[in-house]
């Protein structure tokens, strides 16, 4: 069967007929995948994974729920949509090895969600215990995270902006964002501006300050306000002038 990737690190997987566990050859890492029975099913399965995979999570939700509607009795589908809900992304831990991190942080436990039901009722007992141990990870994650999300002192205004291009290279609105965060923290407001608030954070600790300070600012300051306003006044203060 073709057409299929490693939900972790995205290689193609050598998958045989009627198998529902499989083994990366690039990532070494076990997991569950889908029985497909037809063309349609693996074309859907096809693009949920690469839209996930590039943390396009709410559209590849919608295609998981054409495979849960069309294909029931599939595990893999509900998955998926587990997957889309807690936002999560494979990234290399220190050893090496992938591990998911959540992108979408929720007070819902993983193991209570009606989708994870569905995968445990549809998969075998081999899948089943690979479901189970991610689920538990993932869960382990979002307690994690949100304990310090609940600890995090709450934000002012968070700065939303673009810190680097396609290319890889420093944004001009990145420049103009260090200058208005140096302006308002300089006023006593309490800042959220990425390149300061995650510095020296890993990629995959940085999900929970985020979402704190995403979900406690009293003002957010978008990218295209920061290239557009000549000035910006709070509480009587001039911010950019």
């Amino acid at each position: 069967m073709g057409g299929l990737k490693c939900k972790m690190c995205g290689s193609n997987l050598d998958i045989e007929d009627s198998i529902t566990v499989c083994k990366c050859e690039k990532c070494g890492t076990s997991q569950t995948v889908p029985d497909i029975e037809d063309d349609k099913e693996l074309k859907l399965f096809e693009r949920a994974g690469r839209l996930r995979f590039n943390c396009d999570f709410d559209k590849a939700a919608g295609i998981y729920n054409t495979i849960t509607d069309s294909y029931p009795e599939e595990a893999e589908g509900y998955w998926g949509l587990i997957l889309c809900k807690y936002g999560i992304e494979y990234v290399d831990n220190a050893s090496g090895k992938k591990v998911p991190v959540c992108h979408r942080i929720s007070y819902d436990s993983v193991m209570d969600d009606e989708d994870f039901e569905l995968v445990m009722e549809n998969s075998d007992s081999e899948s089943r215990a690979i479901f189970r141990e991610e689920a538990k990870i993932i869960e382990e994650n979002r307690k994690k995270y949100i304990q310090i999300a609940e600890s995090e002192q709450p934000y002012d205004i968070y700065i939303s902006y673009r810190a680097k291009d396609d290319n890889g290279d420093k944004t001009a609105v990145s420049e103009i964002a260090g200058h208005l965060y140096n302006k308002l923290t300089s006023a006593r407001y309490r800042v959220f501006l990425s390149e300061a608030a995650l510095k020296g954070k890993k990629q995959s600790d940085c999900e929970p300050y985020i979402y704190s300070a995403l979900n406690s600012c009293l003002h957010l300051v978008h990218h295209m306000m920061i290239i557009t306003m000549s000035g910006l006044r709070m509480n009587g203060t001039d911010i950019l002038r």
